[in-house]
């Protein structure tokens, strides 16, 4: 069973990634970016931290280089949060947002803004990259659940932007 937390991951695991994003490649694949993203917007949502005082605490801490991208992605889920729950809500037939395990929301939160406020990530991709986040930190049967609600949010978004 994996842990209520993103935290999960083996130290072995994560060492090997920063030193392989390190050694070999300052820039981050948009996989890479869209997990720090994740792990940003989680450590936020449980701690009530902004994401600048993430990144400082990670950077001291940890001497982790910030990503430009992945703190773009992040602000851009916390403006947007009120609307992305919203949609998620409309889209959730179980439960509210508030009573949906805050991985699970940070995932689809991630999804639903690539969808509706960045063109240049096909909403299949958003969530399939959802879904793969899902293997990673949730519970194996929540990501059905993630993928079903994106599945049903992405139907109905490209039939209303195709004007059926």
């Amino acid at each position: 069973m994996k842990s209520n937390g993103p935290e999960h991951r083996s130290e072995h695991r994560s060492e090997h990634r920063s030193e392989h994003r390190s050694e070999h490649r300052s820039k981050l694949t948009r996989r890479e970016v869209r997990e720090t993203a994740f792990l940003l917007l989680y450590q936020a949502e449980v701690s009530g931290a902004g994401i600048d005082e993430i990144l400082a605490e990670c950077a001291e801490a940890f001497g982790l280089e910030s990503s430009p991208s992945a703190k773009k992605l992040a602000e851009g889920v916390l403006e947007h949060k009120d609307e992305l729950d919203l949609i998620i809500a409309r889209y959730s037939q179980t439960r509210k947002p508030e009573r949906i395990p805050k991985i699970n929301l940070t995932i689809m939160r991630i999804a639903v803004y690539e969808m509706e406020f960045d063109p240049s990530i096909p909403g299949k991709v958003a969530i399939n990259e959802a879904v793969e986040l899902a293997k990673e930190y949730a519970y194996e049967q929540d990501k059905n659940l993630i993928n079903g609600l994106l599945g049903s949010y992405f139907r109905d978004k490209t039939d209303t932007e195709n004007g059926e």
